[in-house]
């Protein structure tokens, strides 16, 4: 997961990376952070660079933190999660900061371990209602398509029989290729419950998954075990044309 932290006092951005980094790692994410001092620092890099979550201040030496909130929204094609720290505290700031388009705003002092639960909890839910939005449309990704609002999966062309939880799971794993996804996090979204150590229902179903979609080298796949944390997908080779859809008549033949 990568962050951007816009601040231009180096003492407060520090904290703010440390408590990042160790709540999201405790929470199996690994993070990579960027600190910049000014907006126009940030905006160089964001319009070639894509972050999952940007930490926004609001007193900047070139621009406020609602002028940097604003260019996102411009410029952007995905906004990120995007969460105000600032010295602010009047309410008409925080209506103000949410109202063009922040998803949280956190007055300094802060704690830490609240502010990383509280960042993590604002890009959950934006991932969640992404990946609830992506789901009522087909997904390409080469050999293989998704469609998750007819429960059906194509790999080269013809179907495959998953189980709700196994389509979910696909879809999760192959829209976020690349990234480690934690056991934890996979278990929440899928089964909306919470990980328990003992069981191997995750393991079960990551088997079958692989399986079934051929997410091997063979295919150009790499579906492993990140010990200690939980499974990253990966792609090994280029991506192949996915075949025309069979129709209703020849999936009837």
């Amino acid at each position: 997961m990568r962050i951007a932290i816009v601040e231009d006092d180096p003492i407060a951005a520090k904290l703010v990376s440390s408590a990042l980094v160790k709540g999201f790692n405790k929470r199996g994410f690994t993070v990579d952070i960027t600190t910049f001092e000014s907006g126009t620092h940030f905006i160089s890099i964001a319009s070639r660079d894509t972050f999952d979550v940007v930490i926004l201040d609001w007193h900047l030496p070139d621009r406020t933190g609602i002028q940097i909130l604003d260019w996102m929204k411009r410029y952007l094609k995905k906004l990120p999660t995007v969460v105000m720290v600032t010295q602010r505290q009047h309410e008409k700031d925080i209506i103000q900061a949410l109202n063009e388009g922040a998803d949280d705003f956190i007055s300094k002092p802060f704690s830490p371990s609240v502010l990383s639960a509280r960042v993590y909890a604002a890009y959950r839910r934006q991932l969640f209602a992404s990946l609830r939005e992506a789901e009522q449309t087909e997904l390409d990704f080469g050999s293989i398509l998704l469609d998750e609002k007819n429960e059906v999966a194509y790999v080269n062309g013809g179907p495959v029989a998953l189980t709700r939880q196994e389509l979910k799971l696909a879809y999760l794993m192959l829209s976020r290729a690349g990234s480690i996804l934690s056991r934890s996090y996979l278990y929440e979204y899928v089964w909306g419950m919470t990980h328990k150590a003992k069981t191997r229902t995750l393991d079960v179903h990551i088997h079958r998954v692989r399986k079934k979609l051929s997410l091997t080298g063979e295919y150009g796949w790499n579906l492993e075990s990140v010990y200690g944390h939980g499974y990253r997908l990966e792609r090994v080779g280029p991506l192949e044309e996915t075949p025309n859809k069979p129709s209703d008549f020849q999936l009837l033949k």
